[in-house]
């Protein structure tokens, strides 16, 4: 069994616009060469620490293959982050809500439409 964590190309652009990077000039550089071939350069982790470092970022789509190429003929991808990823002070206090919101993730935690709404995504490989 395979557990491979990968990093969406999205996730710079949803943590660019979470953090206020979004504007930044040398931030906006390293989205559009994550978007492009996947690859996070930041060239200068010592003026800019706050950028992450080199990175490799995946989409979903080329995820399944990539593992069924590497002889995973049973591949599943998750998404680490759901829905609950984009609210503030979610409040998971209740239990009854608590387990509602849990089976509405897991619900839509397969779906391959919204596997780059999440920044980071899990296949799982069986050989």
């Amino acid at each position: 069994m395979l557990l491979a964590a990968a990093i969406s190309r999205f996730a710079s652009t949803y943590d660019g616009i979470r953090s206020g990077f979004v504007a930044d000039p040398y931030f906006e550089s390293l989205v559009a060469g994550v978007l492009t071939d996947g690859v996070h350069r930041n060239l200068d982790p010592v003026a800019h620490p706050q950028f992450f470092a080199l990175a490799y970022f995946h989409r979903p789509e080329k995820l399944r293959p990539e593992l069924r190429a590497a002889g995973f003929g049973s591949v599943d991808l998750v998404a680490v982050e759901g829905p609950g990823a984009f609210q503030n002070g979610l409040d998971l206090s209740d239990e009854a809500k608590r387990a509602a919101i849990l089976r509405a993730i897991e619900r839509v935690e397969h779906e391959p439409s919204l596997l780059g709404a999440s920044s980071h995504l899990l296949g799982i490989g069986i050989r």
